[in-house]
């Protein structure tokens, strides 16, 4: 009977699973290589999608200043404070008329997210706070550009449209400001305008904030 050479078969057994090991290691080293890789093109995508997304709002705080004005010498002038010329009046009741919209650049979130992979970005407070500021700060503007759009559709433009009488190239009748429907309108657009701005400056922040992140993870 031949004598089995067991140390012979539990070396190989062992090669055997430390290959195995090493083949799993291996694979797992290079599948956590390639999430890591891709977590970086999200990452700088986002980066630079959130700079162009700072520098619309920043442009759209600047435009929202000029409305702001209007609104306040509108809402001034309907109470019998004092609103200037008559070409100023048409220019201030002119530019009320549309609110631009805050319009974010969501390409590399929307592709991540729809890939099932948000947890490819592997800092766990990093990626709550990208999913807060595209699921709520961003959809919080979008709402409120809504309201906003609605309120000049539905009563500011039909207002106009039947009241508001054009004399001149750049004259007005201001006979409008005495109207009480007109000043429930205006008062009710500049306090909604109000909260609109105060809010696309948090945006702004918390932008500023998640992108400075992003970056801080890059390096």
């Amino acid at each position: 009977m031949k004598k089995i050479n067991w140390l012979d078969h539990i070396a190989n057994l062992l090669v055997v699973i430390l290959g195995i090991s090493i083949a799993f290691y291996m694979e797992g080293w290079r599948e956590e290589a390639g999430n890591r890789m891709q977590e970086q093109k999200y990452l700088e995508s986002m980066a630079t999608d959130l700079q162009t997304d700072m520098e619309a709002l920043d442009t759209l705080l600047k435009i929202n200043e000029e409305i702001s004005s209007a609104l306040v010498n509108l809402s001034m002038a309907s109470v019998g404070r004092p609103y200037g010329s008559d070409s100023a009046l048409m220019f201030q009741t002119l530019k009320i008329q549309y609110n631009p919209p805050f319009t974010p650049q969501r390409t590399a979130y929307e592709s991540l997210k729809a890939s099932g992979k948000m947890d490819l970005i592997s800092d766990f407070e990093l990626r709550n706070q990208i999913v807060d500021l595209y699921e709520q700060f961003y959809r919080g503007t979008t709402e409120y550009d809504d309201a906003l759009e609605e309120h000049v559709r539905d009563f500011v433009k039909p207002y106009y449209m039947k009241n508001v009488r054009f004399t001149g190239p750049q004259s007005i009748d201001p006979s409008f400001l005495n109207d009480d429907e007109f000043r429930n309108i205006i008062f009710a657009y500049r306090y909604l305008f109000i909260a609109k701005n105060e809010f696309y400056k948090k945006v702004l922040s918390k932008t500023d904030s998640v992108k400075n992140e992003i970056v801080y993870h890059l390096d």
